[in-house]
């Protein structure tokens, strides 16, 4: 078990540098500037939007919560 756990976290090492790599070469940029746009803004600003999108629903939810006792 801990070698096919250890042989899974070397390809998923490995897929990641290489699509970093050609992510880099595809944008004409490099390794360490395509790892720096998606490390540094583009997952932060994922996960700042799916924050968002989780209190907005909360928020939503709420409001529908309220309509519905309202009604009772």
């Amino acid at each position: 078990m801990p070698d096919t756990l250890t042989q899974a976290m070397r390809w998923a090492f490995w897929y990641c540098c290489d699509f970093m790599v050609n992510l880099g070469n595809r944008t004409h940029s490099s390794y360490y500037e395509a790892n720096t746009w998606v490390l540094l803004v583009l997952l932060p600003g994922l996960l700042a939007l799916l924050i968002g999108v989780r209190v907005g629903q909360r928020l939503a939810l709420r409001r529908v919560r309220r309509r519905v006792a309202a009604r009772r």
